[in-house]
């Protein structure tokens, strides 16, 4: 048996903002609501505002996407 190791503040990687975007899509895939998914982004706002601004950017993003597939899913 191996010890696991568990990083609690691992190495950023420089990209936060694609970080955060990819977060938020998944998100608002999972149908996370909206109060919470901006309240973790005003949380993650005080360390790293970039991931928080992608975060927000990719929640909007993916709920707009997914408004506009069942607005012509209707329409259809």
């Amino acid at each position: 048996m191996t010890a696991m190791t568990i990083h609690t503040n691992p190495a950023p990687t420089g990209d936060s903002y694609n970080d955060g975007y990819s977060d938020g899509e998944l998100a608002a895939i999972t149908q996370l609501p909206s109060r919470r998914a901006h309240a973790r982004a005003a949380m993650a706002d005080e360390h790293d505002p970039l991931y928080a601004q992608g975060y927000i950017d990719g929640f909007l993003h993916a709920t707009a996407v997914n408004a506009a597939y069942l607005d012509k899913e209707k329409s259809s």
